[in-house]
């Protein structure tokens, strides 16, 4: 009997895969600047050094000693790790794996859905682009794969493999180690559950088995909660967000710029606007009946990304399963359906192929590009001169910094130099902050937060209002300035006399 080979068979299924995936690689390739980056290194290498998870602060003078929830080491630990061994190319690597997963998962659950796989490509590439400014180089951009990971685990669940929904406590150890963010797999597992009241009540009242079975969701939520307490904190690390927002953190959404609403002014919340405006439109225009599952997650998730647009890259994963089915239907009523659908074999396909195959060009040509843009990224708007200078004299005595600096000056400057302020704001307390302002916007009463804080030298910002008062004041002389900071010392100070040495 004669053998035939055969190629294998490409679909438009693989395409949809394939395009997403590539997607979630350009989306988190090209670099994007983020202060808080260095403190968290600081971190990784505190932990690495003294094999140890810190519960005070070290980094500062001025909150010295504090309670500190170090709730983010397990993703700062291998965060310091691949920069000590490969630099921005090894924080690159992690960020990459973190969109490609969250990418490659959403494509499972488009299609799972039965989302035409164009329907799928389309709406899947929007909400990849409008969830791109969180693909950044903090543990934050680690919660976006394991909140995806668990609407997966729900949509295994609808379609009834509900032992799978036991899986998600098994994802809140890792997660509650590595971001904040895992508050939202509890949360997602209570909305799921008041989704199925309305069914449960109907199927209860036909005498017919309720499904999922209520035992199996209350089991998930509950051993979920109980698994956020696997932490070195205890109950202090599993409650720890609930602080930023309702309890003694929550001041610091006034301050931080992710807290506040999205300004579709700018060109980062573009793709973040036209996803909300294709919802509406397509919600509208489709036929098909939501589930009250999607309507819930959707309305919730929008709400807090019109609140705090740092959620809106879960916002974006989640409406993409749902809206992809509606686009689909458009489709269909478009006579579409050929163009969107495969039916029967799959037979094989050059065109598909050389699709795949320019992807996998245009990721292997994109990421020197990216790696070579890195740099230069990452050493806009800071203290590069300034900082060698301190480095290079040894400057003594106590630190006053501009407030999105304190974490490149921990990584540099730390243990010799402990900073003023850093980007820790739950660390750092609403009175420091607002200490901090008064000087650095010469506010009433400036100089008087230099005295109390017996301030020696200072490293801010060329176009803060303090950088201009101190060029002018007699007790105060520049030693060091560069295009983005200035640098200066009190006249009779420790610090005077080391850098006039």
């Amino acid at each position: 009997m004669e053998r035939t080979s055969r190629l294998p068979a490409i679909g438009l299924r693989h395409v949809a895969w394939a395009v997403l995936i590539y997607c979630g690689l350009v989306a988190a390739l090209w670099p994007r600047r983020t202060y808080d980056l260095w403190w968290h290194l600081a971190t990784g290498r505190l932990i690495v050094e003294q094999r140890a998870i810190p519960d005070a602060d070290p980094f500062t003078y001025t909150r010295e000693g504090e309670p500190w929830i170090t709730h983010e080491w397990g993703w700062e630990v291998p965060m310091y790790l691949m920069y000590a061994r490969w630099g921005h190319a090894g924080l690159m690597v992690l960020r990459v794996l973190g969109a490609v997963l969250a990418s490659a998962m959403l494509a499972w659950l488009c299609l799972r859905r039965g989302a035409a796989p164009l329907a799928a490509m389309a709406v899947g590439a929007l909400a990849i682009f409008a969830a791109r400014p969180l693909f950044n180089d903090r543990p934050q951009a680690v919660s976006i794969p394991l909140f995806v990971a668990t609407l997966c685990l729900i949509e295994q669940t609808e379609q009834r493999r509900e032992r799978w929904l036991l899986l998600v406590p098994l994802l809140m150890i890792p997660w509650v180690n590595l971001h904040g963010g895992f508050i939202y797999g509890p949360g997602l597992l209570a909305l799921y559950g008041l989704s199925k009241l309305p069914s449960w009540y109907m199927q209860r009242r036909a005498q017919g088995r309720l499904e999922p079975p209520p035992v199996v969701v209350a089991g998930a939520l509950a051993l979920a909660c109980v698994a956020c307490l696997i932490n070195p904190h205890g109950v202090s690390g599993a409650t720890y967000p609930l602080g930023y927002i309702f309890g003694p953190h929550s001041w610091h959404k006034t301050v931080i710029s992710e807290y506040q609403s999205p300004d579709f002014s700018q060109p980062i919340f573009f793709y973040f606007g036209w996803l909300i405006v294709a919802m509406t439109a397509v919600f509208a225009a489709s036929g098909r009946r939501s589930r009250l599952w999607d309507v819930l997650l959707s309305a919730a998730l929008l709400y807090t990304a019109l609140q705090w647009q740092r959620n809106m890259a879960l916002f974006a994963f989640a409406v993409a399963p749902p809206l992809s089915l509606h686009v689909s239907d458009l489709l269909e009523r478009a006579g579409l359906t050929s163009l969107s659908r495969e039916e029967g074999a799959r037979q094989p396909s050059l065109l598909y192929a050389a699709i795949l195959l320019i992807l996998l060009g245009a990721a292997v040509a994109a990421i020197p590009a990216a790696h070579r843009r890195t740099e230069a990224t990452f050493s806009r708007d800071l203290p590069l001169e300034c900082t060698r200078y301190v480095q290079r004299t040894g400057l003594q005595g106590r630190m006053y910094n501009t407030y999105r600096w304190g974490g490149y000056l921990i990584w540099h400057l730390w243990p010799e130099h402990k900073v003023f302020v850093d980007g820790r704001a739950d660390v750092m307390g609403r009175e420091l902050v607002q200490d901090w302002r008064t000087a650095h916007k010469l506010n009433e009463g400036w100089e008087d937060v230099l005295e109390r804080y017996e301030i020696d030298w200072a490293i801010v910002s060329v176009s803060a209002p303090i950088a201009r008062a101190l060029d002018l004041h007699p007790d105060w002389r520049r030693v060091c300035e560069e295009p983005t900071a200035k640098l200066f010392v009190r006249a009779g100070s420790v610090a005077d006399q080391s850098a006039s040495e």
